[in-house]
C-alpha cells in the first residue's frame, strides 16, 4: 500500500537539468543531482544518450559536481564544469570515450563554457580581482579543502553590487569573461575587464566576436539597466541598448542580429520580451513579441529546483528564435520569427518547462508536473516522447492530485488556485487547512511539483494555494497590479478566495486554518497574521517584515525602488504603513520564521526584527536559523537542512492544527 510522502523522501530525489542536443540533434546530454545523505550535500554527474540507439543514458562524468555540459560545434566533445578543490574549473571530455581533461586554472574559478564556432576555442565566465583596494584577503591557506579561501580581513565596500544571494560577498571580484584554446596545454586570456560584471554571452559567427550583457557605465550600480555589448578579442566595448534590462544574448547564426530578453522598461511586473538588435548599432533594438502579452521564461515555482534564466535559441536558418513562456500555471516553448509572428512549438497542460534545446527540428526539454518533479521529453517529427523516470520510487507514494480553482476578485478579476487532497479525505467530513502564499510577488503557483505541499497533505492537511493579482502567468497589467501596493489587492484576492472556498465547500474546517509563504509570501504571510486572526498557525519563510529597513539592505537595491516605490528618506509612512511588523500587537496566530543566516535576497535581521517583536510582546513565536544557507535553501540547500526544514514546517502545523 503506498504511503504519505515524508520530509526524509526528499533523500530519494533526482534533479534534471541543462538538456542539450549535439549539432545533428541525435544525441543529448544533461546533468543529474541526486542529495548525498552521508556527505549532506548534492552530487551533480553528466549523462547522454544517443537518441535512436534504444538505450537509456550513461553516465560519463564521476566528479562532485559536474554540470552544464555543451557540445562541440562537431560533437566530438563536450565541455562542462567540475568542482575541484573549492573552485569550479571547466573540462573537455571526448564524446568517443577517454578521460576529462581540464582546459582552465582560473584562480576565482570558471562556469559558463561555450565554445566558438569554429570549435577551437571556449569562451567562459571567470572570477577577478576588479580592484586592489575593494578587499583585504586573509593570506593564510584555506582551512579545508573544499574552501577557496579563508573569509577576509576586511571588505571594503562602494557599490550596491558588493553581494549576491547565492554566491556571497563579492569581495573585490568581478565576473568577466576569458577565452582558451581547446587544444591542450593553452593559457586563458581575458576579454573583458573592470569594475562590472559580465552576465551573460555568446559567440559571433566569426568567432572573433562576443555579445556581452552586463552594465560597464559609471554609477551602474544605481540602476537595474543591463545593456548589450559587442566586444572584440581586445576588450573593446559597443554598446549596442539604453534603458533596457538585457540579458541571454544569442548571436544568430547569419551574424546580422543579436537576440536577447529584457522587458520594454525597467520598472516593476513588467514582461520579458524577446528583442533583437544590429550588431553594429546602425538601428534601434526591436521588440519582437511586443504583441505577446505573455511573459518569456518560465515562473512556475516548485521546491525541486531553484529559478532559472531564460534561454533563446536559434534556427539554423537565422530567422526564427524559441523561447519558453509563462502561461496560467505553467510554461510552453514558442518561436517567433523576424516580423513578430509567434508560434506554439510545443503546448501541453498540466506542466511547466524548466529548458530546452533545439537542433535541426528537434526540441528537447525538461518539464515538471505535480506528479513528478522533472524529467526529459523530446518533440520530434509532430510528436512527443518522454524519454526518462528519473523519480520512479514516487509511484510508491500517495500523492495528492491538484484540482483547479477559480474565483472572482471582489472587483471581478478572475483568480485562479488549487487545492490539494489529503489522503483519506472524506467528503462533508471537516478537514484542517493550510494556505501557501507565493513568492516574487511576480512568480505563479502552477502544475509543478511541490514536496512540502505533499508533506502536509500527507498528514492530513488541505493545500490550498492561489495566484493573486501580481502573479505571473496572465497578461501583464495583472502583474502591475500589486507594484507598489503590497498588502493591499493582493491581500484582498487572497482571503476573497479562502472565503469562497470555504463557503462553497462543506469539507474546510475553519477553525483550524494555516498559512505560510516564502519571500514575498512569507511578507504576506506576516501580513495577514496582523490584518486577521482567522489563522491559528502561521509559517513565514525567508521573509520581510519591515519595508522600511528592507528598503536598502538586500542585494538588488534597485529593484526595490521599482517594485515599492521612493525611498522611504524622510518620508517612511507609505512604507511603514505597509510593514507587517507595525501591527504586531495585533498578531495572536502562534508563527514559526524560517531563515538562511546567508539571505541577502531577504536578510535574516527581516526575521529577527519579527522574532524580537513578537517574543518581548510575550507572543508565541520561534525562529529557526539555518547556517550558511541563502534564499534558495528549500529549493537548493544542503540536503540535511532542507529534512529539517519541512519537518520543522510540518511540525508546527501538526502542534496547532491537529488533534493530540
Amino acid at each position: 500500500m503506498a504511503r504519505p510522502i515524508t520530509p526524509e523522501d526528499l533523500y530519494l530525489f533526482a534533479w534534471v537539468d541543462c538538456v542539450r542536443l549535439d549539432p545533428t540533434g541525435r544525441r543529448l546530454s544533461f546533468h543529474l543531482v541526486r542529495p548525498d545523505a552521508d556527505a549532506r550535500e548534492n552530487r551533480a554527474r553528466v549523462h547522454w544518450a544517443q537518441l535512436d540507439a534504444g538505450t537509456g543514458p550513461a553516465e560519463v562524468t564521476a566528479g562532485k559536481q559536474d554540470r552544464g555540459a555543451q557540445w562541440s560545434p562537431d560533437g566530438g566533445s563536450l565541455a562542462f564544469v567540475s568542482r575541484r578543490g573549492g573552485r569550479d574549473q571547466v573540462f573537455v571530455l571526448p564524446a568517443g570515450g577517454g578521460d576529462a581533461r581540464q582546459v582552465t586554472e582560473q584562480e576565482e574559478g570558471a562556469s559558463a563554457p561555450r565554445w566558438s564556432s569554429d570549435g577551437a576555442r571556449i569562451a567562459y565566465l571567470g572570477g577577478v580581482i576588479a580592484g586592489a583596494d575593494a578587499v583585504v584577503d586573509d593570506p593564510r591557506p584555506p582551512e579545508v579543502e573544499d574552501q577557496p579561501r579563508r573569509a577576509p580581513v576586511a571588505r571594503i565596500v562602494r557599490r550596491l553590487d558588493y553581494k549576491h544571494d547565492g554566491a556571497g560577498y563579492a569581495d573585490g571580484r568581478r565576473t568577466h569573461l576569458f577565452v582558451v584554446p581547446a587544444a591542450e596545454g593553452a593559457e586563458a586570456a581575458p576579454v573583458t575587464s573592470g569594475d562590472w560584471d559580465v552576465s551573460g554571452f555568446d559567440w559571433a559567427p566569426d568567432s572573433a566576436h562576443w555579445a556581452v550583457t552586463g552594465n560597464a557605465e559609471p554609477e551602474g550600480d544605481l540602476s537595474t539597466e543591463s545593456h548589450v555589448y559587442v566586444v572584440d578579442g581586445a576588450g573593446a566595448r559597443h554598446k549596442l541598448t539604453s534603458g533596457l534590462n538585457a540579458s541571454a544574448p544569442a548571436w544568430s547564426p547569419r551574424g546580422d542580429l543579436i537576440a536577447f530578453v529584457s522587458p520594454v522598461k525597467p520598472d516593476g511586473g513588467r514582461h520579458e520580451r524577446v528583442w533583437v538588435v544590429d550588431p553594429e548599432g546602425d538601428s534601434e533594438p526591436r521588440c519582437l513579441t511586443a504583441g505577446f502579452d505573455q511573459n518569456v521564461g518560465g515562473t512556475a515555482i516548485t521546491d525541486m529546483r531553484g529559478g532559472h534564466g531564460t534561454r533563446l535559441v536559434w534556427n539554423r536558418a537565422g530567422d526564427r528564435v524559441y523561447f519558453q513562456a509563462s502561461i496560467p500555471g505553467g510554461s510552453q516553448i514558442y518561436s517567433v520569427d523576424l516580423q513578430g509572428n509567434v508560434r506554439l512549438e510545443v503546448g501541453g497542460e498540466y506542466r511547466a518547462v524548466f529548458d530546452f534545446d533545439v537542433r535541426e527540428g528537434v526540441i528537447a526539454f525538461i518539464a515538471g508536473t505535480p506528479w513528478s518533479p522533472a524529467d526529459l521529453y523530446l518533440w520530434r517529427d509532430g510528436a512527443e516522447t518522454r524519454l526518462s523516470d528519473f523519480n520512479p520510487w514516487l509511484a510508491e507514494r500517495d500523492l495528492a492530485i491538484p484540482q483547479s480553482c477559480s474565483f472572482t476578485a471582489a472587483d471581478g478579476l478572475p483568480i485562479e488556485g488549487w487545492l490539494l487532497k489529503p489522503s483519506g479525505f472524506v467528503d462533508g467530513r471537516r478537514h484542517p487547512l493550510v494556505m501557501q502564499v507565493h513568492g516574487g510577488p511576480h512568480a505563479q503557483y502552477g502544475w509543478a511539483f511541490f514536496h512540502e505541499f505533499q508533506v502536509l497533505a500527507g498528514m492530513g492537511f488541505l493545500v490550498f494555494y492561489v495566484n493573486p493579482r501580481g502573479s505571473d502567468g496572465r497578461d501583464e497589467a495583472f502583474k502591475r497590479t500589486v507594484v507598489q501596493d503590497w498588502g493591499g489587492a493582493d491581500y484582498q484576492d487572497l482571503m476573497s478566495a479562502l472565503d469562497t472556498l470555504i463557503q462553497t465547500t462543506d469539507f474546510v474546517d475553519a477553525e483550524r486554518l494555516g498559512i505560510a509563504g516564502g519571500s514575498y509570501g512569507g511578507y504576506m504571510t506576516n501580513w495577514a497574521i496582523g490584518q486577521t486572526r482567522r489563522f491559528k498557525a502561521a509559517v513565514a519563510m525567508r521573509s520581510i517584515s519591515n519595508l522600511v529597513s528592507e528598503y536598502a539592505q538586500h542585494d538588488i537595491v534597485p529593484w526595490g525602488r521599482n517594485e515599492l516605490g521612493p525611498e522611504p528618506w524622510p518620508d517612511q509612512d507609505e512604507l511603514w504603513r505597509r510593514s507587517p511588523i507595525r501591527y504586531v500587537r495585533d498578531i495572536t496566530t502562534p508563527l514559526l520564521l524560517t531563515h538562511g543566516e546567508m539571505d541577502l535576497r531577504c536578510a535574516i535581521s527581516q526575521a529577527e526584527e519579527m522574532f524580537g517583536a513578537l517574543r518581548l510582546l510575550g507572543k508565541e513565536v520561534e525562529l529557526v536559523r539555518f547556517p550558511g544557507e541563502s534564499h534558495d535553501l528549500s529549493r537548493g540547500g544542503r540536503p540535511d537542512r532542507r529534512v529539517e526544514r519541512l519537518a520543522r514546517v510540518a511540525s508546527w502545523f501538526g502542534r496547532h492544527l491537529l488533534p493530540d
